[in-house]
């Protein structure tokens, strides 16, 4: 055998091994994620966060304005892609629509109030409180409650001047479109089919039967609906007391009265990141039950809060100097959350802990002193939290036997 055929046949034994891994790294990755749809998801969230804080910081600097000015559209770009579920296209543009409309109202809301100490404290509790309450409304309403928080309290972090708010709604227009494009053309939900011309003839035609018999049944409907009027009232009546009772009271309270002890307690450690102890009170709170799922979610945030803190005070003061590594790692960081945080949660907060470093430090923050009151606020808020869960929330062994109780009864 010659060198060149030596040369061939450890090419193919490389090639062949390589061949391997990838395919064992794509069997692993389908059954810890069947179908791919955290991947999707994370990439849709990285790679529109990237675009969208490339796009908005390009236009900043060009005009000569600070890079803040993009922090309302790339928080609407990170946390957005995660909550669009629809698979239709006029509902996942209603809820893009919803996403967008609530980050507004309340950072502009936010920016409003934020020289008021009464009205800033009541805007927040009222903002966790709704958060909270529709929480069991599904995907668009969770979307809309996280939106809510994050873009209230970088209203009240930033409180901008009015042209700066005019200048941050204007640049975060940018946001939506990027987040579409994103998750409806590079990374669709669905592939597409191939185009002909007689399968969407057909479709048009049949879509033009189905207009015409719904409009026969909705006149239909309507002349119903005007001779049953007060049946009709009743009916929307006992729909909208049911809708209330669905709210999710039993985690909504408790939350609250979290949030404002974390609020006063917050201000004490610093009057400038007390929002990350009231934030800490709303998480741990969303989605659970029971006190024993409280727990839990609090002691996995604590445990990667402290992990966090540690990276990015090691990356930051290790390339600190290196925009370039900073902003990759950002990037790494917001596709670890957007990964991580529905089904490894103390991994997700790892990373949007690692995230928050990375801003600060490369916006020239003191990363030490800053990681240090990011742990003690986080500490603070799920202390306070855990508090409150063992005061106001079931146990889950309760929740368990009262169906059983009640049956023996």
């Amino acid at each position: 055998m010659n060198v060149v055929d030596m040369i061939i046949a450890v090419a193919d034994s490389i090639r062949a091994r390589y061949s391997r891994v990838l395919q064992d790294l794509h069997r692993r990755a389908v059954i810890a994620d069947p179908g791919l749809l955290r991947l999707r998801n994370a990439a849709r969230s990285a790679l529109a966060t990237f675009l969208s804080a490339a796009l908005a910081s390009a236009w900043a600097l060009h005009h000569h304005l600070s890079v803040t000015v993009a922090a309302l559209g790339v928080l609407f770009a990170m946390i957005a892609p995660l909550f669009l579920r629809d698979a239709r296209l006029s509902g996942w543009m209603i809820s893009l629509g919803w996403l967008y409309a609530t980050a507004c109202a309340c950072f502009a809301g936010a920016a409003a109030v934020a020289a008021q100490p009464a009205m800033r404290g009541a805007g927040l509790l009222f903002v966790v409180f709704a958060g909270m309450l529709c929480q069991r409304s599904g995907p668009r309403a969770i979307g809309c409650a996280m939106l809510a928080l994050v873009a209230f309290y970088l209203g009240l972090y930033l409180h901008p001047a009015h042209a700066m708010v005019v200048a941050m709604l204007a640049v975060s227009a940018c946001a939506p479109v990027v987040v579409t494009f994103v998750s409806r053309v590079l990374i669709p939900v669905q592939r597409r089919r191939a185009w002909s011309v007689w399968p969407t003839v057909r479709g048009l035609t049949r879509d033009a039967w189905r207009t015409a018999a719904r409009f026969n049944r909705s006149a239909r409907r309507g002349s119903r609906f005007l001779q049953g009027l007060r049946k009709r009232e009743q009916t929307v009546l006992v729909a909208l007391v049911h809708r209330v009772r669905a709210l999710a009271w039993l985690p909504a309270i408790p939350a609250t009265l979290a949030a404002a002890v974390a609020m006063l307690v917050g201000s004490g450690l610093s009057e400038e990141r007390w929002m990350w102890a009231v934030i800490s009170t709303f998480v741990v709170f969303l989605g659970t039950t029971s006190r024993e799922h409280t727990i839990n979610r609090a002691m996995q945030r604590l445990a990667g809060t402290f992990a966090g803190a540690l990276v990015s005070a090691l990356v930051v003061t290790a390339f600190r100097h290196t925009p370039g590594v900073l902003a990759a790692a950002m990037v790494l960081s917001v596709f670890g959350w957007a990964y991580y945080i529905f089904h490894a949660y103390a991994r997700g907060v790892f990373f949007i802990t690692v995230l928050v470093g990375l801003v600060y430090g490369s916006l020239g923050f003191e990363i030490v002193p800053l990681a240090r009151l990011r742990v003690e606020e986080v500490v603070t808020g799920c202390l306070i939290s855990l508090a409150l869960a063992l005061l106001m929330m079931p146990s889950a062994a309760a929740r368990r036997v009262q169906p059983g109780v009640a049956a023996g009864q």
